[in-house]
């Protein structure tokens, strides 16, 4: 498999990396490490089957699809051989400072660990890959500017393709969503409780259950569970600090609530994760 990964010495460069899988070729990067990177990640794959392993789940994934990386996911690169696939790698800074659509565009993407696309979508978001990959190539001229536009288009397209398939047009619905996720993001720690995030977006409960299950087949309580959840594994997996001070930082008020809390989603206590977190990884 032939790897195409170009990284600069220029710091604007390195805010954007385009790497590429082809077919038809005998080299292949594989790392079953487990690991993280503080970039973003859009990889679309164009042939083939890949696992994409993210945050301590596994699931194949069949072409044409989007696989997609947020910052400190903790994954590991499989073989990709047999697979064609083109990903797209840049920074937070590279896109923030947009408008608002594309922040809540990219907020829609970023929720998600896959995207499943159509021949027809892959060949239109293929266009701006191209363009995008004529400009990066370009050494001397490349304008990075432009490859920032393009970004963001597939972005906004990408987002487009995801609301379709979930909750239709109703764009007061995917606001809503989206801004549940948000402040679930920035606030998990201090609000474990669909009430607390009901009255901050000023709607009710059941207004808000009803958005979400209709977004993603999840209840709101299932978002909030399953986000505390990972970022205890990410804790485990990543830090030194005690199960204590770990189930404190998410909002627990004791350890013997935290110890609970994860026993009863894992079936084991996060000493036993810690413990055997990296024999698992490997496993899958």
């Amino acid at each position: 498999m032939r790897s195409t990964y170009r990284e600069s010495t220029y710091q604007e460069e390195q805010s954007f990396i385009l790497h590429m899988d082809e077919i038809n070729s005998d080299k292949m990067v594989e790392d079953t490490t487990p690991h993280s990177h503080n970039m973003y990640i859009l990889s679309f794959l164009y042939q083939g089957t890949i696992p994409h392993y993210a945050d301590f789940e596994r699931k194949p994934v069949q072409a044409p699809a989007l696989l997609i990386l947020n910052p400190d996911q903790i994954h590991i690169h499989p073989s990709t051989a047999g697979c064609k696939i083109y990903s797209l790698i840049f920074t937070a800074d590279f896109i923030h400072g947009e408008n608002r659509k594309l922040y809540a565009s990219f907020q829609t993407i970023f929720s998600q660990y896959t995207v499943r696309l159509t021949e027809q979508e892959l060949a239109e978001i293929d266009k701006y890959i191209q363009l995008i990959k004529n400009e990066y190539d370009n050494k001397n001229k490349g304008d990075f500017m432009i490859i920032k536009m393009l970004l963001n288009v597939i972005i906004i397209y990408c987002s487009k393709i995801i609301n379709r398939t979930s909750i239709g047009p109703d764009n007061t619905k995917s606001e809503l969503y989206q801004r549940f996720v948000l402040l679930l993001r920035e606030n998990l720690a201090k609000c474990h409780q669909v009430t607390e995030y009901a009255r901050s977006l000023n709607v009710s409960t059941d207004v808000l259950n009803q958005v979400v299950k209709d977004k993603n087949s999840k209840s709101p309580k299932q978002m909030i569970d399953e986000q505390l959840l990972l970022e205890a594994k990410r804790a485990l997996y990543w830090s030194e600090a005690t199960v204590k001070e770990i189930g404190w930082t998410l909002g627990f008020e004791t350890d013997s609530y935290f110890n609970r809390f994860f026993k009863k989603h894992t079936g084991i206590t996060p000493k036993r994760f810690r413990d055997t977190s990296m024999g698992v990884i490997r496993q899958n």
